[in-house]
């Protein structure tokens, strides 16, 4: 049978125990720039009638994800929520320590199933749509050991799986049956995919096919090659398309990627077979990007970079 996606049994418990009360309560009055653009006790001020701001700083506090995230030395963070937009709340934790850079920032906006693809009966389910999700280190710079990929301005926090699993619980809690989103790279395809699946089963095939391939590797180059159109299925350049993702609340959502024809289509989109165009990436490389110093050895003899202007020519 399929299942509904879980969470860690930690998160779990501190939701069953958070008290919905507490999440609805009104925010201070004197907090300022900090305040809540929405005024106090008025229910459209609330993200999807559930959660004021003062509501999301409870709930990270008691999941210990603030403390966790203070803890990288990122400093004080500031709780911020933007109701401009009643039906596309957006949040966010800015760094006092660095500017006031978001750490974290997430919009979202209600849906159902037919915007993501779902064929009926759950073209009307309640679905909740990531629109963006950010999670960063404004501190700290790129390396090597981790370098930069598609989209990237700071490297990332680790802590995608923390983040991912409490958006599920948020879900939850206001009461939809999944929570969905068009994933913009590869990479963030990648870190969805503990948790996510595609809605149609030939995009989810075709990522596998990518993701598990060997002579495809490593995959944040992998994730650069798809960016940079340097990927070729059946002799044509291939890019990653921003297929829908959901992760099922319901076991009738949960269904869907248990029918026959998804699984039919997985099967086509896993057979696919993709090549790397070297000569197209060694090209189009963004070597500006990267990291300073002296690549590793292996992406040197991969894509031969051209000396930079600081390491000078060889003498002949």
């Amino acid at each position: 049978m399929p299942e509904k996606t879980r969470v860690q049994q930690e998160l779990w418990r501190v939701y069953r125990r958070l008290d919905p009360s507490l999440l609805q309560a009104d925010d201070e009055p004197d907090r300022g720039a900090h305040a809540d653009l929405a005024q106090p006790g008025d229910r459209t001020g609330l993200v999807f009638g559930t959660y004021t701001r003062g509501g999301l700083e409870k709930a990270l506090r008691a999941y210990g994800t603030l403390q966790r995230l203070q803890a990288r030395g990122l400093g004080p963070l500031d709780v911020r929520l933007d109701m401009t937009d009643i039906y596309r709340p957006s949040f966010s934790l800015e760094s006092r320590r660095f500017g006031g850079r978001p750490v974290l920032a997430i919009e979202m906006s209600a849906a159902t199933g037919s915007v993501v693809g779902f064929p009926e009966p759950l073209g009307t389910v309640p679905m909740l749509y990531l629109e963006s999700l950010l999670l960063q280190h404004p501190g700290k710079r790129f390396s090597w050991s981790r370098p930069p990929l598609p989209e990237q301005e700071f490297p990332g926090l680790a802590l995608s799986g923390e983040i991912l699993q409490l958006l599920l619980l948020l879900a939850k809690r206001v009461g939809v049956e999944a929570l969905v989103l068009r994933p913009s790279t590869f990479h963030a395809a990648s870190i969805y995919a503990r948790y996510f699946h595609f809605v149609d089963g030939r995009a989810g095939g075709r990522f596998e096919s990518l993701r598990r391939d060997p002579r495809l590797r490593p995959l944040w180059l992998l994730s650069w090659a798809l960016d940079l159109g340097c990927v070729r299925r059946d002799g044509e350049p291939v890019s990653f398309a921003p297929d829908p993702m959901a992760a099922p609340l319901s076991s009738r959502v949960a269904s869907h990627f248990a029918r026959s024809a998804w699984r039919r289509d997985w099967e086509l989109g896993r057979a696919e077979r993709h090549t790397l165009d070297l000569a197209c990436l060694r090209q189009r490389f963004p070597w500006d990007q990267m990291p300073p110093g002296p690549p590793p050895a292996s992406l040197r003899n991969l894509l031969r970079p051209p000396p930079r202007p600081s390491e000078g020519v060889p003498i002949l």
